[in-house]
């Protein structure tokens, strides 16, 4: 059956398949897992225990099994934690084999049983260790700062001498967090007005990022956005702007409403600009303190419009109107984030 699927994945009306047999799939499936459930003995204390003890096993062999490769392959600790709590359960195959097992002798009934309590325990503990591991991620990488004797990632705070820039004086501004807007107006500021890149400091956690930053003369510091002792003495005067390009959708861990609450608390002089992913948002970032909101829809509109007013007002046709457009892309090029950063930052 399982090559059958393959085959018919190669179809170009396999989507339409697909959604003609879903209520059927979705029928047999939940009969599979009622099935599996009634295969299930009276649940005693033993099995419960076992069950328990398989969940642990489960959760130490995740973090050699997907940690370990992770980190190996160049991805941050951040994210390789992330993904190792996010794949923690048993998945529906191992109840398959397992059952498959009991059928043909190759295990008794209490493996079975051991294998369904920790497919029970897991589905039930995961979607509340999924919406809290960036909390997990935190609070592990702090316990383990504390054991080292340490600031949390000081061997490649040291390599990107976080530390120095961040002593600098003169940086009134402090971006938190660097992700795709913050990465253009950094090149902006690069192409455009590069003396005001010694007033930037980033704050992120992503050495690969902040490595590249330092090499352009940006000021840098590893570590968390909401850490409030960090954003404290990561520069020796405060900044005048504390700014957040990156929308709700996208930050993990913490709000932009979030990062007013913590700026104002450590900078209470400075103003805050932060990033709202729609007008009802932006309202309620105001009430909470936001001295600017920023509405990326609201500025893509703002462009779009200029552009066809520009072309309205002077009735352009043909190779006036491509000349126009040309204008617009040559604003638009990103010769400045490639020669500052390298290609591929983003993806």
């Amino acid at each position: 059956a399982l090559v059958a699927g393959i085959a018919l994945a190669t179809f170009p009306y396999s989507s339409e398949f697909n959604s003609k047999i879903k209520y059927i799939r979705d029928f047999f499936f939940t009969l599979f897992f009622a099935g599996m459930g009634m295969m299930l003995p009276y649940p005693s204390w033993g099995g419960l225990g076992a069950g328990f003890a398989a969940c642990l096993v489960l959760c130490a062999v995740r973090w050699v099994g997907v940690f370990g490769p992770l980190v190996a392959l160049g991805t941050g600790p951040r994210f390789a934690a992330m993904a190792t709590v996010n794949l923690s359960q048993v998945g529906e195959v191992a109840l398959v084999i397992a059952s498959l097992g009991v059928a043909h002798g190759h295990i008794d009934a209490d493996t079975l049983e051991v294998v369904i309590m920790a497919f029970a325990f897991m589905s039930a503990i995961t979607p509340t260790l999924i919406k809290n591991n960036f909390y997990l991620y935190n609070t592990g990488a702090k316990l383990i700062a504390k054991w080292r004797h340490g600031p949390a990632g000081a061997e490649v705070q040291s390599k990107i001498a976080a530390e120095v820039r961040g002593q600098e004086e003169g940086r009134d501004i402090m971006l938190l967090g660097f992700h795709k807007v913050a990465y253009m107006l950094a090149a902006e500021f690069f192409a455009k007005t590069p003396d005001l890149l010694k007033m930037i400091h980033v704050i992120d956690y992503n050495a690969k990022v902040l490595a590249k930053l330092q090499a352009a003369g940006i000021a840098c510091t590893l570590g968390d956005i909401t850490d409030h002792e960090l954003l404290e003495k990561s520069q020796k005067n405060p900044p005048r702007i504390v700014l957040s390009t990156i929308p709700d959708a996208v930050l993990q861990g913490v709000t932009n409403q979030e990062i007013i609450r913590i700026a104002k608390a450590v900078f209470p002089a400075a103003r805050v600009i932060v990033t709202a992913g729609d007008p009802q948002q932006a309202k309620v970032l105001y009430k909470a303190g936001a001295d600017y909101v920023v509405l990326m829809a609201k500025l893509t509109a703002e462009r779009l419009h200029d552009l066809i007013c520009e072309h309205a007002s002077s009735r352009m046709e043909g190779s006036h109107l491509e000349e126009l457009f040309g204008q617009h892309r040559m604003r638009d090029d990103l010769w400045g984030a490639k020669n500052l950063f390298g290609s591929g930052l983003f993806r």
